[in-house]
């Protein structure tokens, strides 16, 4: 059976990666009733690395219970919040299926501790939740020792769902992830667009880190994707976990001073015609008031169009924003 959260080592390379996810596949075949028809592994995920010099001190994510999936095939779905060193992922997860800590046709959570490399994990107990309940997995550093770091994590207000760890590797890469085994069609995913990872609260010591997010679509066979809806990480941060394709898109992520315009371009990936674009630029804070004042296209010699949007705040107050649009 499969623990959840096999770690990507960031500093790892594409190939090494690759090779221990197979190996890793390979050691729970036995377990497993059918060849998967869709990608699995770490599905989706967004990332930080901490080169700050502080010590992650907590990292606390809320998301709901979505719905159970509309078909069974034995597939078993995790989403979580976690931290990781260059060999052990530390996360509060949510699981649909059967893993190492046991469960079914069902959801449930647990903490766990698990080594890539090794296989091996640890647990705490797996407790049932319902559709629709509202979790909020916390991860939360200790004190330094000699021997290394101390750090608690659990679901709060849920008992029997603490893992303290002693004694190791600082966690330094944060991640909001879905990760998938064993998934024959489309309907085996949650019978809901998309998870929400939301209330996204870190600190490195007292202090929340300024960053974007790094977002990796791994498997996108039935349009799973990321979103990073809102970059602030004071509690209000955001990642959307899709399971299927959106009718909209988001794309970067900037702040502009009260009175200010920018201009900003977008791309799809080399495609030559995208067709029209509906562009507007979305504050994400309430005192947030931006228009957008004009839009246009130009086309390069390989018959490749660029998107270009100015935004202005008429606002009394700098504001982040993001951008979203939608089109054929």
């Amino acid at each position: 059976m499969h623990p959840p959260g096999r770690p990507l080592q960031p500093r790892a390379s594409s190939e090494s990666l690759r090779t221990r996810a197979e190996l890793l596949s390979r050691r729970s075949a036995a377990s497993k009733k059918a060849v998967p028809a869709l990608g699995e592994g770490w599905i989706t995920y967004a990332s930080w690395t901490n080169d700050t010099g502080t010590p992650v001190s907590r990292f606390s994510t809320t998301w709901t219970v979505p719905p159970a999936p509309r078909t069974d095939h034995g597939q078993t779905i995790f989403l979580f919040n976690g931290i990781q060193n260059s060999t052990m992922i530390y996360q509060p997860v949510l699981q649909w299926g059967p893993s190492a800590a046991g469960g079914g046709s069902k959801w449930s959570v647990a903490s766990w501790y698990a080594d890539g490399q090794t296989g091996q994990s640890f647990h705490s107990t797996l407790v049932d939740v319902n559709v629709g309940d509202v979790l909020t997995g916390v991860m939360v550093r200790g004190r330094k020792r000699a021997n290394g770091y101390s750090y608690g994590c659990s679901f709060t207000g849920i008992a029997n769902t603490n893992l303290p760890v002693f004694n190791i590797q600082e966690l330094t890469w944060c991640i909001e992830t879905l990760e998938v085994y064993g998934a024959q069609s489309e309907s085996d995913y949650p019978d809901v667009a998309m998870t929400g990872m939301r209330n996204i609260e870190l600190r490195c010591g007292s202090a929340a880190p300024d960053f974007l997010w790094t977002v990796n679509n791994a498997v996108t066979d039935i349009g799973q994707h990321c979103v990073v809806v809102n970059e602030k990480v004071t509690g209000a941060g955001e990642v959307d976990l899709w399971y299927r394709p959106s009718s909209w898109w988001l794309s970067g992520f900037g702040a502009i001073a009260s009175g200010a315009s920018q201009d900003w371009w977008f791309t799809f990936g080399g495609t030559g015609d995208a067709g029209p674009q509906l562009i507007q630029a979305e504050p994400v804070e309430p005192s947030g008031q931006l228009t957008t004042i004009s839009s246009a296209e130009s086309l390069d010699s390989n018959g490749y169009l660029t998107y270009h949007a100015t935004v202005r705040n008429d606002g009394p107050d700098a504001v982040h924003f993001q951008w979203r649009g939608g089109g054929r």
